[in-house]
């Protein structure tokens, strides 16, 4: 049976395989045959290129009672790779709302001192541990108990970049950083994200400048022509014109991750103009960064927070 209950789609699972997934899963499992492993991990690595794949394979290690070990194929272990293991709790936003809640923080409060319904023990993953989606208030509801989780509890915590995790999180985690995949195991994991072939992957990486996650994030097909389009109309909006910044707006708030888009062009540009040009560039990018996760943080409207930041930073620019 394929039925699954992930938060994640297939493609996030692919990363299994992948060398460096499969190295730091045998050191996490040494350290666990030890008694040296931590109980509240921090995994940093980017969505859909391994963090996931590592959290499941740990978490169905660290459940499964033959204690199979890493590639286990038992019943235990693949429920657990499906999300319907009941020893294993996800924590995600959930798809009506916009972030993790204090209610959800709550609940895993509440059940974590219970014993284990069938496993070794309760694992935990909380998908994204950043703030937003893990709001304030939730991630405080937490803190006791990733400080110290009861001895049958291990919590997972997935997070890309640990400067947007509360540092009262952070400073109650162990940090493993996934490594970045290999060109091949990129290709891989775009082409069963798009379900394409592994040439038409390698295109869509070269149009995206080896940006794995932003192909994921977005997951456009027509991606070669949006970013030859954005191009352009970012060159056009940090000049000054105030039609392609209205223009750029609308486009980032239609496509899917649209402001990551507009991101990855403006380090292209970067690094294909002069000194005067790229330093134009850079300031909408860190512009641009700013406005998202103001954004994100305060749920304000991707279409004027764009405008407002490309206009400050033409204005920024035709004062330079």
């Amino acid at each position: 049976m394929s039925t699954s209950q992930l938060p994640w789609p297939s493609a996030a699972l692919e990363p299994a395989g992948w060398l460096g997934v499969q190295r730091l899963l045998a050191r996490c499992l040494e350290l666990h045959a030890s008694g040296a492993l931590p109980a509240t991990l921090l995994l940093v690595g980017a969505p859909g290129l391994g963090r996931e794949a590592l959290a499941l394979e740990l978490a169905a290690a660290l459940i499964c009672r033959r204690e199979g070990g890493a590639g286990c194929a038992c019943g235990s272990c693949e429920r657990v790779r499906r999300g319907i293991h009941p020893d294993l709790e996800i924590v995600a936003v959930l798809p009506d709302k916009k972030d993790i809640s204090i209610e959800q923080a709550r609940r895993v409060v509440d059940s974590v001192a219970q014993h284990p319904y069938e496993g070794m023990r309760r694992v935990y993953i909380v998908d994204s541990c950043q703030t937003p989606p893990l709001n304030s208030e939730a991630g405080s509801a937490l803190l006791k108990t990733l400080e110290e989780p009861p001895s049958q509890a291990v919590f997972l915590l997935l997070a890309s970049n640990p400067a947007r995790v509360l540092p009262t999180i952070v400073s109650r985690t162990v940090q493993l950083r996934v490594p970045p995949p290999s060109r091949e195991e990129m290709t891989a994991v775009v082409a069963a994200a798009q379900g394409c072939t592994p040439e038409r992957a390698e295109e869509l990486l070269v149009a995206a400048d080896g940006d794995a996650e932003l192909i994921l994030r977005t997951g456009a097909d027509d991606l070669p022509a949006a970013l030859a389009g954005l191009e352009q109309l970012l060159a056009a909006a940090l000049a000054g014109d105030g039609l392609a910044i209205l223009r750029t707006a609308v486009l980032l708030r239609q496509a899917p991750g649209g402001i990551a888009l507009a991101t990855s062009v403006l380090l292209k540009l970067t690094g294909e103009a002069g000194d005067e040009r790229a330093e134009s560039f850079l300031d909408a990018d860190a512009a641009l960064l700013a406005a998202e996760n103001r954004r994100a943080i305060l749920h304000l409207d991707t279409e004027s927070v764009v405008v407002g930041a490309l206009a400050q930073a033409a204005r920024r620019g035709s004062r330079g």
